[in-house]
This record gives structure tokens, sequence and C-alpha cells, in this order.
């Protein structure tokens, strides 16, 4: 018997649990707390996506992720590290510089809730980016559409099968009768 679709680990973590969340933020214009789901959100793709003899997702692992899956629909731009700097700045210290902005290794991001161009820069302010949420929010969730589409086009490869074992350790929703109960997985 097949898993039932409210309990799919792509509908339950990913969709119920990490876009919800982020679009329950911006609906709320609690903007930090969406900004560190988005980023959080970029973890667990790049969580899901690490090679097979990894158990932990590493710098690395989440530039490359977002290098590869996040871009916004005008020419500018976020660097993979860019993203990065920005995750450490707000999971870290719930603020805006890291030790990778600080270094100049990265740009420091100041977040607007909307605006067009979603992404920009000014000469007269080297080392900054002024990014829109809800457009980082979109680029996260076509990202993750992408990624879904290139892990999943062949489910019996060894990325398909990885990402499907890891999806399993994601927060996952659950009724709390189905815990009590034991059916928990």
């Amino acid at each position: 018997m097949g898993t039932a679709f409210s309990e799919d680990p792509v509908m339950n973590a990913i969709h119920k649990g990490i876009r919800a969340g982020i679009d329950l933020t911006i609906e709320h214009n609690c903007l930090s707390s969406a900004v560190a789901l988005i980023l959080s959100g970029i973890d667990a793709m790049a969580y899901l996506a690490m090679p097979e003899n990894q158990e932990d997702v590493t710098r690395r692992d989440f530039v490359e992720w977002a290098e590869k899956y996040i871009h916004f629909p005008e020419h500018e731009q976020l660097t993979g590290l860019d993203l990065y700097g920005a995750r450490c700045a707000i999971l870290h210290s719930f603020g805006a510089q890291s030790k990778l902005s600080k270094e100049g290794k990265c740009r420091l991001i100041l977040w607007m809730d909307h605006a067009f161009p979603p992404v920009l820069s000014k000469p007269e302010l080297p080392g900054y980016v002024m990014v829109a949420v809800d457009s980082l929010r979109d680029a996260l969730s076509a990202g993750i559409d992408q990624f879904l589409i290139d892990v999943f086009k062949d489910p019996k490869s060894i990325r398909a099968r990885l990402a499907n074992k890891r999806l399993n350790t994601l927060i996952q929703k659950m009724r709390t009768e189905d815990v009590l109960l034991e059916k928990a997985p």
C-alpha cells in the first residue's frame, strides 16, 4: 500500500512545513522570521542534495545548492556565499553581519519587503546588497521545484533514493493520536 498523499514527505515537510511557514511569516510581515526560514530551507535542500557518504550539510553544500537553484528574474543575482553569510548572521546572532561579510568575503544583505528589481546594489555602497524578501521566497520556491524535478527524474537513481531517505528525517507533521499509538516512523 502506498503512502497517503497527506503523509508524503515532500508534501508534509517541504510544502506544509518549509513553504507554508515562510508564506505565513511574509503574510504577517514578520520578515526577519521569513528570512531565517528561507535560509533554513536552503540548508534543508542542501542536506537532501549532499553526497552519499556525508552525514552533515556543509558550507560548500549550501553554497553549491544556492548557486545552482536560487535565481532572480533580473540581471543582478546573489552568490551562494552572500546567502551563506546571511544564513550565518541571522541564525547565529539574528543580525545582518557575519564573519564572512566582516572579512569582505561576501556582501552584507539588507532586507526589503518587496521591490523591483528584487536585488539592488549600488557602486557607492560596495559590500552591500538589498534583497526583497518576497522575491527570495519566490526564488527558493522555484529552486525547490527544479531541484525536486532534477532529483526525481530518475526515481531509481542513487540521488533519488538518498533524497527519499533524507526527506523522511526532515520535520514531519504528525497527528498526536498516531504518535501516542506508536504509528510514528
